[in-house]
């Protein structure tokens, strides 16, 4: 038999870790080991982080990571004081995509447990790891032991392996299909089990530029017939369909009718989000300006992806940022930006104020200091290109957001295209795959399928385990 445990995604927005065990051949594999934002921050905020000096055991006490024996990293349970396992009891993680609401708790798990993902999704973890910060909740492409006693002592690495196409996990027959999201690499799974076949959205969309991925995906979903189809449903009670169309032909009008500065604010791991803001900059007769961390990454998907722009391009500024003593000195910065000091694109914040009116800047929310070094003119423009805000929290930063624009005069357009399929089009594709079993995951409002699919396919709310 093939059995299906929910530890997370379910009745919420992310966090998904679907156990699946097959007993016929003795295989065990986790979808997704991801973080819930929500529940997280019913905790924790940017003061109040769990305890490095705890291990796991906040997390675990508040039942943020699930208490699972047999699958956790042995220095974390050393630390804790728990019992250790000679061999975790799962032999994988099939991770569908690097989005940290699918990935981040993979940095608490046993290092013998292979993560298998596409090759895109790893190269983004590794970027991530080293543009990042090191902390002992995103350590998913490589982590310290704990206790870390010496800070410059080697990372352990995970095992990962890089797939497309069917693979074998212990006589288990799995495919990782590729669909369209709003970061590369995503995929969908299907899962070959001995009674039964099961297939897994992961996130997807068939709206963006790439929804011919996400056709392709349902096609191989329906030829394989699956007895169960966990469908994600961010967007199940939402009917807006922007395209990334819409974005680049709104943008370009804000922009070319800003005559100052123009800052986009979009979500640094969406690749197809910064293609669409590098053409509108060349449309505009503006250069697109982005900082190092940007930059990094686009430069190492560029090696993998071969329609990403070469960030030597002309019509592309790196953004050197003040860093650390304030006066852009060598040592301000990490090891992996000091090859763009010298580069002849980079440019500091006085280049773009004396040449705003030429310059598309990538900024964010939490990039507002820098406006007191750009200067921006009153007749600027800031692009917000990423959700709107959905809780109370957000709305407090879209607030203080506001407060900085105020200042500095700017105008706000909000102009996006969503990573996930509206209502209509997850309804559309589970019409077509036609599951003997619906089980909605990943969304706050599973009810809503029950309103809107056919009664003919027999749906499922899955639930937690108890205790």
């Amino acid at each position: 038999m093939t059995n299906l445990t929910f530890y997370g995604g379910v009745n919420q927005i992310g966090g998904n870790k679907i156990l699946i065990e097959d007993r016929r051949s003795d295989a065990s594999v986790f979808l997704d080991f991801g973080m819930n934002f929500t529940e997280h921050s019913r905790y924790f905020e940017e003061f109040i982080q769990p305890r490095t000096a705890n291990g796991m055991m906040d997390l675990l006490e508040l039942g943020i990571i699930p208490n699972i024996k047999g699958i956790y990293r042995h220095d974390l349970l050393e630390f804790a004081k728990m019992d250790k396992h000679k061999e975790p009891i799962v032999d994988a993680v099939i991770l569908s995509h690097a989005h940290l609401d699918h990935a981040a708790h993979i940095s608490f798990l046993d290092e013998r447990i292979t993560i298998f993902c596409s090759e895109i999704t790893k190269t983004i973890l590794k970027v991530l790891q080293k543009v990042g910060r090191r902390s002992m909740e995103y350590e998913v492409f490589d982590f310290k032991r704990r206790p870390v006693l010496n800070y410059r002592g080697a990372a352990v690495e995970r095992k990962f392996n890089t797939v497309k196409g069917k693979f074998n996990v212990n006589g288990l027959e799995m495919e990782l299909v590729p669909v369209d999201h709003s970061i590369p690499g995503a995929c969908g799974v299907i899962i070959y089990g001995s009674d039964k076949t099961i297939a897994y959205t992961g996130d997807l969309r068939m709206h963006g530029t790439d929804a011919h991925l996400t056709e392709e995906f349902v096609e191989r979903v329906k030829i394989a017939k699956p007895d169960l189809f966990l469908c994600e449903g961010t967007r199940i009670d939402e009917t807006e369909r922007n395209t990334e169309a819409y974005v680049k032909v709104n943008s370009e009008k804000a922009v070319s009718e800003a005559e100052g500065l123009a800052i986009a604010d979009f979500a640094f791991k969406d690749l197809t989000r910064f293609n669409t803001f590098f053409e509108v900059a060349k449309e505009s007769k503006r250069k697109l300006a982005i900082p190092f961390k940007d930059a990094y990454y686009v430069r190492e998907l560029a090696k993998i992806i071969s329609r990403t722009p070469n960030i030597k391009n002309d019509d592309i500024l790196l953004y050197q940022k003040k860093k650390g003593s304030g006066t852009y000195r060598e040592n301000d910065y990490d090891d992996w930006e000091l090859e763009f000091l010298d580069w002849p694109n980079t440019v500091k914040a006085d280049y773009i104020h004396k040449h705003q009116k030429e310059i598309v800047v990538a900024l964010g929310y939490y990039d507002m200091p820098d406006l007191v070094d750009l200067k921006p003119n009153k007749s600027s423009i800031y692009i917000k290109s990423a959700s709107e805000a959905h809780n109370e929290e957000e709305r407090i930063d879209l607030n203080r957001l506001g407060n900085w624009l105020s200042h500095f005069g700017l105008d706000y357009e909000h102009v996006h295209a969503s990573g996930h399929a509206p209502s209509t089009d997850i309804v559309k594709m589970i019409n077509e795959v036609k599951p003997k079993l619906l089980i909605p995951i990943h969304t706050e409002k599973p009810d809503e399928f029950s309103k809107l699919v056919s009664n003919k396919i027999e749906i499922e709310l899955p639930s937690l385990p108890k205790g």
